[in-house]
């Protein structure tokens, strides 16, 4: 039977758009590494997560079958204090899905160390896995923005440094790409013992322009002047670190947006920046000059 009018339509569109969330994983067998004695308090308010318990992964896969298509971890931000998972994590899962990568949310423990750990764990697992999801395995990048370009960071620099556990763990984490979006790269610093004593961390903090070098994977980033939360001076240190390392990059600087746009949705200028990212990702190779979901 032919379809024709409307319902052809119709259906051409449904077939062509992308699939959102289809599932949500567990990233550790059973509960996550030192949370044993934890009670489970996670709370959603106003589109923000509270209290993270166990971390796991929203999956995000474009419809259209393809095993060469990137993939990208997605770690939202919110100071460690919350995640902001609508505006950093799943509407930008979405618009990547749109242009033709997976993506995959991380719901990541809220101290710093755990959530290192988290998105460590995260990447192992999406590459161990990367013929199950139809990705690439050697196009795995991660995005961060706030507090998650931190963590983004951390993974980008500290990669060697994973703890081995299982079989998991034993895959590479290295993100094969960065996308950062107003990244928190010195927000802490060894000093600074009031805010260690309010996230309970111990760890020692630098500003990770220091930590990058030749083998950082190449890296956008989007940051606006009038961030006052988290000073432009730290994404330019980073930019021009990278750009020393001989490490492909690029930043974008706008004059106004503040600080936690997200996509830029209705905030001016600002909102230019995800099509400036596509156009990034087709530069270096990482996604088709034309892509479609």
């Amino acid at each position: 039977m032919k379809l024709i009018g409307p319902i052809a339509g119709l259906l051409a569109l449904l077939s062509a758009a992308p699939s959102f969330a289809q599932q949500t994983i567990r990233i550790w067998p059973g509960l996550a590494p030192g949370t044993g004695n934890e009670k489970n308090e996670e709370k959603i308010v106003n589109e923000r997560i509270y209290d993270v318990y166990q971390p796991d992964l929203e999956v995000f896969i474009p419809k259209k079958a393809d095993p060469n298509r990137p993939a990208v971890i997605v770690c939202p931000g919110g100071g460690y204090n919350h995640l902001a998972i609508e505006l950093e994590g799943t509407s930008v899962a979405k618009w990547l899905n749109e242009n033709g990568v997976a993506a995959f949310v991380l719901k990541y423990r809220l101290k710093p160390e755990q959530a290192f750990e988290d998105a460590k764990r995260a990447l192992s697992l999406v590459r161990s896995d990367a013929k199950k999801y139809d990705i690439s395995s050697n196009m795995i990048g991660i995005a961060g923005f706030s507090a998650g370009g931190q963590v983004a960071a951390e993974v980008a620099t500290h990669y060697k440094n994973a703890a081995a556990r299982d079989l998991v763990d034993c895959v590479s984490c290295k993100p094969d790409f960065m996308i950062l979006g107003y990244p928190a790269l010195d927000w802490l610093h060894p000093d600074a013992d009031e805010e260690y004593a309010r996230l309970g961390s111990k760890a020692s903090f630098i500003p990770y322009f220091h930590l990058v070098d030749k083998d950082t994977p190449p890296t956008f980033i989007v940051h606006a002047a009038d961030d006052r939360t988290v000073p432009v001076v730290q994404s330019i240190r980073f930019f021009t670190a990278l750009h020393d390392a001989g490490v492909p990059c690029e930043l974008h600087v706008f004059e106004k947006g503040g600080h936690g746009f997200g996509l830029g949705t209705g905030r001016g200028a600002v909102e230019k920046w995800p099509g400036l990212c596509i156009d990034w990702l087709k530069t270096e190779g990482i996604l088709k000059g034309e892509e479609h979901p």
